[in-house]
């Protein structure tokens, strides 16, 4: 890294080893317009909308943070959970809306159609651009997406007609021969796996009934066929996996990198528990650090990359620092309830909710006088946990508002080029 990058006041906030759209430095690079616009007071899209489809899910892992797990019984003739009637009205899950085909075309429509016309600053010079929603997103986070898989297939559709990059967060468990073709164009599609073996992962995912183990030969088979229709296809949509390391299940990192790169996935992403109630105890950190380092050493190349998104033994990076919200100007999250809300950690029962963008349009709920109220309170209503990315993304902006303020955007123009330039990170497409 050059001296110019290293004495950047951006510099100590950007993780170098993280590449493309995984570092919070390309939320400025290839954003920067957006960010500009805002920082001048405009209210423009966001480049990139995260949609809950759901609040159900398919499996039961151990440190879901979703709190939704509805009224369930097991069904021993069909070996797997089914909801009893009751639950469908719980107050522990947000409704599925957005399950009905319907809804979901309506708020997807009134996504790719909002677009606003505002000035920036860039290269010295006074602009103006017309903003639009880039990306969107269709997260697990408090249920399973492919749950609501009838209203996303045509909702998939629609992005790639208009043009808009989208990808999803899934177990795979319920991803058909429908699905895998309708997510061939897609920008990506990201696979949690979580195991090494059926045995681990039907504990940990499926409350230790043996039709668990089914379900991980089953993500594992989905996974597959997934990159296989992709070379058949000529696609260019990226298959990424994740490992959230746990003391119940780190031991079997390595044995999960192998089944995963053997699949034939782009990327593994390892993580741990961001709530700081499971972590790993030295000594099993330092054997995870091991099993990482076997991983980097035997399995990564060219075409499988190992992206450690939280540090092994790192905890003070899963820590919220800043004492506001900035990336929440720059991407949307929308629950299964049809609604916005702060972020992809908000959506529950009782969350604040900026509005349903079912009652009325996408672009009057994001330019509501709520939204506003409520994002000066933000993080202080917030989750007592951050996304990753967010919360990296949100110390790069906090000090990046601090050179504006006393420097000038343009000066912040020119510290962002100097880490570009200076290759502080991996610049993909």
């Amino acid at each position: 890294m050059s001296n110019v990058v290293q004495t950047n006041p951006l510099a100590p906030f950007v993780r170098s080893d993280l590449p493309g759209r995984f570092n919070e430095l390309d939320v400025l690079r290839r954003h920067w317009a957006r960010f500009a616009a805002v920082s001048q007071g405009a209210v423009v899209p966001p480049y990139e909308v995260l949609i809950h489809p759901s609040s159900g899910c398919n499996l039961r892992c151990a440190w879901c943070i979703g709190d939704h797990v509805p009224v369930e019984l097991w069904d021993e003739q069909r070996e797997q959970l089914v909801m009893l009637d009751a639950a469908k009205d719980a107050l522990d899950r947000l409704p599925d809306h957005l399950a009905s085909p319907e809804n979901m075309l309506k708020l997807i429509g009134g996504i790719v159609d909002y677009e606003v016309a505002a000035p920036y600053r860039q290269g010295g010079e006074d602009r103006s651009d017309v903003f639009k929603v880039e990306a969107v997103s269709f997260s697990g986070l408090i249920g399973e997406p492919l749950v609501a898989r009838k209203a996303l297939i045509p909702a998939f559709t629609l992005l790639a007609e208009r043009g808009i990059r989208y990808g999803i967060f899934t177990n795979a468990v319920l991803m058909d021969d429908a699905c895998i073709e309708a997510l061939l164009p897609a920008g990506y599609v990201h696979i949690s796996i979580d195991a090494g073996t059926p045995e681990t992962y039907a504990d940990l995912k499926y409350g230790g009934r043996k039709a668990g183990k089914v379900m991980f030969e089953r993500a594992l088979a989905n996974l597959t066929r997934l990159v296989q229709r992709r070379a058949e296809t000529g696609s260019d949509v990226e298959i990424n996996t994740s490992f959230v390391m746990y003391p119940e299940n780190y031991h079997e990192v390595y044995a999960a990198a192998c089944l995963i790169r053997q699949a034939g996935a782009d990327s593994l992403r390892l993580k741990q528990d961001n709530s700081g109630e499971r972590p790993l105890n030295p000594e099993q950190a330092s054997h995870a650090s091991r099993l990482i380092e076997q991983i980097r050493s035997d399995l990564t190349t060219e075409t499988f990359r190992l992206l450690e998104i939280h540090k092994v033994g790192q905890t003070a990076e899963m820590a919220r620092t800043c004492s506001t919200c900035s990336i929440t100007d720059l991407m949307a999250a929308v629950g299964s309830d049809g609604c916005l809300y702060p972020c992809n950690y908000h959506p529950r029962p009782g969350g604040f909710s900026y509005g349903s963008a079912l009652d009325e349009s996408f672009a009057s709920v994001w330019e509501g006088q709520l939204r506003r109220e409520l994002r000066s309170q933000l993080p202080v209503i917030c989750p007592k946990v951050c996304d990753p990315f967010k919360n990296r993304s949100n110390r790069l902006l906090a000090e990046a508002k601090q050179v504006v303020a006393t420097s000038g955007i343009d000066r912040l123009e020119g510290h962002v080029a100097d880490l570009v330039n200076g290759g502080a990170y991996l610049i993909e497409r």
